[in-house]
């Protein structure tokens, strides 16, 4: 999971031993407590190595990074440094519409009345919510409300198993009001944060993309009643399909599954896969679960022909065509070349999908392997799951009937309204 990288400005190279300033430690205890509360604190003395020119390295990782702590010593008020990450900081809080965090911290030795007529004053850092570390409290009690404001950033990447699905679907829904925003969290059952909405969004998509399985076709469900509170509000007809088609899989798919088949197309050996089903849908809901990705895992599902050859060869041959066209471009090419191309489309895009709506069968298995071995295979049928053929392959645990027919409808339901 991702973590959030926050980049902790300061100024200590008067910090002596003689000195008796203890910049340095309050700078260890920062870097530590942040680390603590689920982010990566990023320190100068980190990044720099020999040989660069240190204030563009620095001000790369300020720009880089989720958001910037600004210990605010005696130095850093004169600090030219320090006003200077402040800016690029405070570029990228307008750049990232208020995303990139940016919260003062003001040691001990400093109160907010020495800001005035200092650089940082005229970066007007008083807007944002200023935290003093009590002189009382030293450096091993770093104040609570660091973390405090770090949990929003923490939760939205680094708190969730899929930080950028879950990114896609909150840009998905900043159409929806405050209010129904609310509605909708109350009905998944998430707290949101009162005057966050940019949080919010993303605490609702956490919850949209919780593993939500019912019993039976019919059960009552918090995803079809919180599609009803929001999904009208979402202007494009693109967004509100996006939303479905990815919501959908991510409730009713269960999560061991799909763990199992990413798996699976993660390995070197064989790359199959069989699947209990009957409806058309279905695998494409598995594949999008198991993608993890805003844009799923490409997949086909070629469909042979009755012309003279056998079943075999008819499909060996529509699934070299869909390859041409797909990964080649109509370019023909010989078979290490295809594998390269399809090594480079998996690096991108994941692995490259067939999906057979046919029962496996171990000569077609062995057949279809030795002809392409970089393919995921997906044989969703009804009697995929059954103990006949398909050897050793992952059988996936698949849904009930019922569960199946309700994830479809679902789907269905919500995608075709307008």
């Amino acid at each position: 999971m991702a973590r959030p990288r926050i980049f902790l400005s300061h100024s200590s190279s008067k910090c002596t031993s003689e000195s008796g300033c203890r910049c340095v430690e309050y700078l260890n205890a920062m870097e530590a407590h942040v680390r603590s509360g689920g982010c990566d604190p990023v320190v100068d003395r980190s990044v720099l190595i020999g040989g660069v020119e240190w204030n563009k390295r620095i001000l790369r990782e300020v720009k880089s990074a989720h958001g910037l702590i600004v210990l605010i010593s005696p130095h850093a008020l004169s600090s030219f440094y320090v006003m200077e990450e402040v800016i690029i900081a405070t570029a990228e809080r307008v750049a990232s519409d208020d995303r990139y965090g940016i919260m003062p911290v003001l040691l001990p030795g400093v109160r907010r009345a020495d800001l005035k007529e200092t650089g940082l004053e005229k970066l007007d850092l008083g807007r944002f919510d200023m935290v003093d570390w009590p002189a009382a409290a030293g450096p091993e009690a770093p104040p609570d409300e660091i973390l405090s404001a770090l949990r929003p950033l923490v939760e939205r990447m680094g708190g969730v198993p899929h930080p950028e699905v879950t990114d896609f679907v909150a840009g998905l829904i900043t159409d929806v009001s405050d209010a129904a925003l609310e509605k909708t969290a109350s009905v998944l059952g998430v707290a949101t944060l009162a005057y966050a909405t940019d949080h919010s969004r993303h605490l609702v998509a956490q919850g949209l993309l919780t593993e939500r399985p019912v019993r039976h076709p019919g059960d009552k469900c918090a995803l079809k009643d919180a599609f009803k509170s929001f999904l009208h509000q979402v202007r494009e007809p693109a967004c509100r399909a996006d939303i479905v088609d990815t919501v959908v899989p991510f409730a009713r798919v269960p999560k061991d599954d799909a763990e199992g088949l990413r798996r699976v197309a993660s390995e070197d050996g064989d790359r199959v896969a069989l699947l209990r089903s009957t409806l058309g849908e279905t695998p494409d809901m598995y594949v999008r679960r198991a993608s993890e990705s805003p844009e799923p895992w490409v997949v086909r599902k070629p469909v042979p022909g009755m012309g003279a050859l056998g079943f075999a060869e008819e499909l060996i041959a529509e699934i070299r065509d869909v390859l041409l066209h797909e990964i080649l471009f109509d370019i023909p090419c010989d078979d290490a070349t295809l594998d390269r191309y399809l090594a480079r489309h998996e690096e991108r895009s994941g692995p490259f999908t067939i999906v057979l709506h046919h029962p496996p069968d171990d000569r077609l298995l062995e057949t279809l392997l030795a002809e392409f071995p970089r393919l995921l295979f997906l044989f969703a049928h009804e009697q995929a799951g059954a103990d006949s053929g398909g050897g050793t392959h992952l059988r996936l645990e698949g849904m009930t009937l019922g569960q199946e027919q309700d994830m479809v409808r679902t789907h269905r339901e919500f995608r075709s309204r307008r």
